[in-house]
């Protein structure tokens, strides 16, 4: 059932569609291109963290490498959209929605793969609205970049990989946190709105506990 203050997304390519709220947070194409960004050697199990409305864990699930996916979310609201949105997709078999903080997990080394699209703004002291969802998923309010990465590390397998779309400007500050964590980069990509414009995100590959020679792939450019 469609409330009052939801609409639907079409997902043409894949043949899904995503219930989102009209004045709450709503995905973007990065979540899109870190979906497509995915890529694993074998079938696996995998953690996201911070699904939202789902719409990551939904475009991975028809995936090869896929066995099962954990699609945390720490906002009960978007827990419940999000559950909302595998059931109207029929993918309950594979995916399941956790309310929870990626923080408090218990587990560790269960997964073959993390993918998470972050909040991307660290806090500046500003006044911020901390029941505001939109807030909450693009401010570290909840979970920083370093816990981010720690809480990643924790939970992978040994030589598990770790994927996730961010800012360019912090790049090299991601790049310190996942090499003082462990992690090697293995691949990276720069998008572009288009060819006039510097790159406003990047797409990160990284392996847990295995060197990597890096790959810097051919630029992504969002209109061409």
């Amino acid at each position: 059932m469609i409330q009052s203050d939801e609409d639907i997304t079409i997902l043409g390519e894949v043949g899904r569609d995503i219930i989102q709220k009209k004045k709450g947070f709503r995905f973007s194409v990065d979540a899109v291109i870190l979906a497509d960004f995915f890529q694993g050697k074998k079938a696996g199990k995998v953690l996201e963290i911070g699904t939202g409305t789902g719409i990551i864990s939904i475009l991975l699930s028809d995936r090869k490498e896929i066995e099962k996916i954990t699609a945390l979310e720490v906002q009960p609201e978007m827990a419940e959209l999000a559950e909302k949105n595998v059931k109207r997709n029929s993918l309950e078999g594979c995916i399941e929605v956790v309310l929870g903080d990626v923080k408090n997990m218990k587990a560790g080394n269960v997964y073959d793969y993390i993918i998470s699209n972050p909040p991307y703004m660290p806090l500046d002291g500003k006044k911020i609205n901390l029941h505001d969802n939109k807030a909450l998923s693009r401010h570290e309010i909840n979970l920083t970049l370093e816990e981010l990465v720690k809480n990643a590390k924790r939970l992978l397998k040994p030589r598990g990989q770790f994927f996730m779309v961010h800012r360019t400007y912090r790049f090299s500050e991601i790049s310190g946190v996942l090499e003082k964590e462990g992690f090697s980069l293995k691949r990276v990509r720069f998008v572009y709105y288009d060819h006039k414009s510097s790159s406003n995100l990047v797409l990160i590959e990284a392996s847990k506990g295995r060197k990597e020679i890096l790959e810097v792939e051919k630029p992504l450019y969002l209109n061409s």
